[in-house]
This record gives structure tokens, sequence and C-alpha cells, in this order.
């Protein structure tokens, strides 16, 4: 019966993103000649500039502090009775400077009262080793159930909460769709979109390791500062 209902919600996802429903990332889906993959990370760059403003007093310390940053310019939330959450991403670690964007996926399933949709951009902050090696060891990675991990919602955490965190979340949203709405999510690699902007098939770690580069990622490893 779970199986009807993680279809169910799936498919009302789908729906919405036909109807348009993804606009918060800064929207270069648009122009013509411009890769899904290059999309996403156009909508990245805007996503951190908008972050960088409405957290200004937290931002520069979690950037100088974090492993890495996982970007989802435009998560949808959404369902009447069985909701769904789902969204594209990229991952960039801190080796020395910020590496180039692997590609990450977010699904998540629940039941209980879901009425309409939400949409939010969100940045994870990775800060500690521990949730790092999770993310970037396993094909999927389930946010806070694996290995226990501590999350903190940047927008309405202490100071004390967010220091003792694995992962600080910030979102940017419409609705009630704030950060830690994101707990319990799947976060999975993307090796299709990888490949697609690197021309080859390669993998999250090689790309952390800085074993393939993509000039056009250059505005987004920019915007995340030194």
């Amino acid at each position: 019966m779970f199986k009807s209902f993680r279809l169910t919600a799936l498919t009302t996802l789908g729906v919405l993103a036909l109807a348009g429903c993804s606009t918060f990332g800064g929207g270069e889906s648009s122009k013509p000649g411009v890769s899904d993959e290059q999309s996403l990370v156009d909508g990245a760059t805007h996503t951190v500039g908008v972050m960088k403003t409405a957290a200004a007093a937290k931002a520069p310390a979690l950037l100088q502090k974090a492993k890495a940053v996982v970007i989802f310019p435009d998560m949808i939330k959404g369902g009447i009775g069985i909701g769904a959450s789902h969204g594209k991403g990229v991952l960039l670690a801190r080796t020395g400077g910020w590496s180039d964007p692997a590609f990450y996926d977010s699904t998540s399933i629940s039941l209980g009262v879901q009425i309409g949709a939400e949409e939010s951009a969100i940045v994870m902050f990775i800060m500690t080793d521990k949730a790092y090696k999770s993310m970037l060891q396993t094909s999927t990675f389930t946010l806070k159930a694996q290995g226990g991990l501590a999350l903190a919602d940047l927008n309405t955490a202490t100071q004390e909460q967010i220091t003792g965190a694995d992962v600080v979340i910030w979102s940017k949203s419409e609705g009630a769709f704030g950060g830690l709405a994101l707990a319990g999510s799947d976060v999975s690699q993307s090796p299709d979109y990888d490949k697609a902007y690197y021309g080859k098939a390669v993998t999250a770690q090689e790309i952390v390791a800085g074993q393939v580069k993509n000039p056009k990622a250059d505005a987004l490893i920019k915007a995340l500062g030194n």
C-alpha cells in the first residue's frame, strides 16, 4: 500500500513541476541553450547570493567553517493528504578552496495534513567530518536518521544549537516549508547529471577531489567566497 502512496505523492510533484511551480532559484532554465545541469548551477549561484543577504550576520562564519555546502535552489513540497518534496541540488566541498559541484537529488514522503504546494530555496552547511563522510561515502544519505546527526535551522536556532549541529540548514521559503522540513529526506548522488556536466562518468568523491573541472561553475565558486 505504501508503494501506491509513494507513487501518488511523486505524481503530485510531477504535476506541480509541469505547472511551473519551481521558480525559486533564479530562473536561468528559460535561457535558450542552457542545459539542465548549468541551469541548476546558475540557480545555486543566485540562491547563495540571496542567502548571504538574508543571513548576513551568520552565513559568512558558517561558510568559513563548513566542510561542504549543499544547495537546493528549488525544493517543491506538495500534496493532498500525502505529502512529498523533491528538488535537485549541488554539493561543493571546501578542499583548500571550494570544489566544483557534484549533483544531488532530495526526496521525501510524508503522511498527514498536506494541502497545496510550497517552494523553498535551501542551503545545507555540512559542519562536521561525520556528516561530510556520511554524505560522500553513500549513494543515498538519509538526513538525520543516518548516524544520529544533529540539525539546526539557521533561521530559528540559537547560537548554541548552531555551534553543536552537524548540519545547519538555511531556507528561503513561501508558506510553511522551513529548513527542518528537509529532515528525514533521502539525499542521493546524481551520476547522470555529473556525467552530463563533466563529459564523462565521475563520482562525487572524484569531483570534490578536483579530478574534473567545469569553468562554467566558476561563478558559483566565487559566490561562496574564500
